[in-house]
């Protein structure tokens, strides 16, 4: 609406003019009744209006083009531009402030109220009585129905709730309502609403609706949407929350990727909301919460390691360690490996579990407001004042808000537990003198040493499997020796026993065998030539981009190859792409990427 259009509104819905005043700004013009202070402010050079909402303004001023005003210095007034703000808000909140002018006497409903024809601006009139509720110049080919809907907007309503509070109790007029309309209107809005449409866009909204309902979906406005999901979370057209339940996540299911990944992540939290607020059954929670129980049962396992076995504890340690997923050792030989990990980390967590809130989570205590982003209204708050998820996530409810107690992961928790199980491969290869020696990370020394001493348990414990006690007689033992070795000397020849007497005395050394089987690592020989190749000119900071154009190379594969390859002997990527996208050795294996291009020689 513009200037002109404002000024004929006002004239012919209330007999006012805007007019200057001595008080005001040069380009103000304001609006009021005799003798009494204006009621709205109009700045022509900006476009602008302020009006006076006693009460109201701080509500609607959060309501899209509807702001605390700056052209009149007051609490009680709100600010709209006239070209951004819809025309039926715009007259809504005229009549609103006149309404309230007027009652300041309390005879608003006996004033005369003075109305002009449009169609002729200049014609003679005489005042005239207005019947109360009546409507002026309604709307023509309004159905009853949506007519009623929309005349029962309460702007009384001075609570932050006022739009939630009218959306519900429109949308249970209009609950069983449908529509067969022949045109489409599209809707733009944010936080769409009844209240923002117009009678096209009601029917055309109510039409698309009655379709859905009858199993035929065809993709619409996306305002018109949310709509929908909005009367869903307020269990509107439906009998009870379990068919509100059904329904949310039918549309999840086969409509929300119509809309986008927006209206998915905002359906996956409602649902969730859903659940909590309506205190629904436990198998649903299991359904909208599966992401989240997934993360506990983690973390619980951890917390409770001798309850599972060592492949499940390893398996969850590869989720959050990519360290571990790569790991060579690991891949040759999953069994020992678990049965290694979940040896340390049981003597971990025994003899320190505050490691756990270093490495992996600590436990939270969050807060948030349910349905953030939809239009809900809060009609008998939480059915529950507690929902317990599972053993390591409890929420709790106050009004809109919900409080839940979980475990959130430490930050940088993938780098820590990196070098949590960096150091375990280190000191293993150590231990059992497998593969290339790793370079020392820092870690806590008391971390070190329980690693330490969950090596030797899982070494004793192997020992142990692999040679069980064997009760023997010792009864006799000498004079068995004696016997045997009688017999022994009676069947040598005599160049064996020569060769006895030489080789008596020298003692063959008994080497540690490892209990973990593993394949030696076979270091460079691993790399193909041309992996060699760019290895070798990187280390000597050579030239290698003629090689790979001649040979239909690209260094981003070969580079990946190579770490791979290396993974096992250096436990680290050894190359890395620096700022100007090129590949570079890192300086900290320089050193063994030297040694290993020695011994290839």
């Amino acid at each position: 609406m513009n200037q002109q259009a404002l000024k004929d509104y006002v004239f012919h819905k209330y007999g006012l003019q805007f007019q200057s005043s001595s008080n005001s700004v040069p380009d103000h013009q304001i609006l009021s009744l005799t003798s009494q202070p204006p009621f709205a402010v109009l700045s022509l050079t900006n476009a602008r209006l302020a009006v006076k909402c006693p009460d109201f303004a701080k509500t609607i001023s959060s309501l899209p083009n509807i702001e605390l005003s700056r052209l009149v210095d007051d609490a009680d007034w709100v600010e709209v531009g006239l070209e951004a703000i819809e025309e039926q808000d715009l007259k809504n909140l005229l009549d609103y402030a006149f309404k309230t002018t007027t009652n300041g006497n309390n005879n608003f409903v006996s004033q005369q109220l003075i109305y002009l024809p449009e169609e002729d601006e200049y014609s003679p009139y005489s005042s005239q009585q207005i019947p109360q509720r009546k409507l002026v110049s309604p709307q023509k080919q309004v159905p009853s129905r949506l007519q009623k809907m929309r005349e029962s907007y309460d702007y009384t309503v001075f609570s932050g709730n006022q739009q939630a509070y009218n959306f519900y109790r429109q949308g249970q007029l209009m609950a069983d309502y449908e529509e067969d309309y022949d045109q489409i209107y599209e809707l733009r809005r944010y936080y769409p609403d009844y209240h923002a449409m117009d009678v096209h866009q009601l029917r055309t909204y109510f039409t698309w609706r009655t379709q859905l309902r009858h199993g035929d979906f065809t993709v619409s406005s996306t305002s018109y949407a949310y709509v929908y999901l909005y009367e869903l979370l307020n269990n509107i057209g439906v009998t009870d929350p379990d068919e509100g339940y059904e329904k949310l996540q039918e549309f999840l299911d086969k409509y929300a990727d119509a809309y986008g990944q927006r209206m998915k992540d905002y359906l996956h939290q409602w649902l969730q909301d859903y659940v909590l607020y309506y205190g629904l059954d436990r198998k649903k929670a299991n359904t909208v919460f599966a992401d989240k129980l997934a993360v506990d049962r983690d973390y619980h396992l951890l917390r409770h390691p001798q309850e599972y076995s060592a492949t499940e504890i390893t398996a969850v340690f590869a989720k959050h360690c990519p360290y571990l997923a790569k790991s060579r050792l690991y891949k040759k030989n999953p069994e020992n490996w678990s049965k290694l990990v979940a040896t340390i980390w049981r003597h971990v967590y025994e003899q320190a579990p505050q490691i756990f809130n270093q490495l992996i989570a600590s436990p939270a205590f969050t807060s948030g407001y349910l349905f953030r982003g939809a239009i809900f209204y809060f009609h008998g708050g939480a059915k529950l004042r507690e929902y317990v998820i599972d053993s390591e996530r409890k929420y709790q409810f106050k009004q809109q808000k919900y409080y839940c107690q979980d475990w959130q992961p430490v930050k940088g928790q993938a780098k820590l537990l990196n070098t949590f199980f960096h150091e375990i491969d280190r000191l293993v290869r150590q231990k059992f003198q497998l593969g290339h020696p790793l370079k020392a990370r820092s870690l806590d020394l008391q971390l070190l040493t329980l690693i330490n001493e969950g090596i030797i348990q899982y070494q004793e414990r192997r020992e142990e499997e692999q040679h069980p006690q064997v009760e023997i007689d010792l009864n006799g033992l000498d004079q068995i020796r004696q016997d045997a070795s009688t017999t022994r000397e009676s069947l040598l020849t005599d160049e064996e026993k020569q060769a006895d007497r030489e080789e008596e005395g020298a003692v063959t050394p008994l080497a540690e065998k490892s209990t973990i089987s593993v394949e030696p690592t076979e270091g460079l020989t691993e790399l193909s030539a041309d992996e060699n190749y760019l290895l070798e000119a990187l280390f000597k900071q050579q030239s290698y981009q003629e090689y790979l154009t001649i040979h239909h190379l690209m260094a981003s594969i070969l580079v990946d190859n190579i770490n791979e390859k290396l993974f096992d002997v250096i436990g680290d990527a050894v190359i890395k792409f620096n700022e100007q996208d090129q590949p570079v050795i890192v300086e900290d294996y320089r050193q063994d990427i030297q040694e290993l291009l020695e011994g290839r020689n």
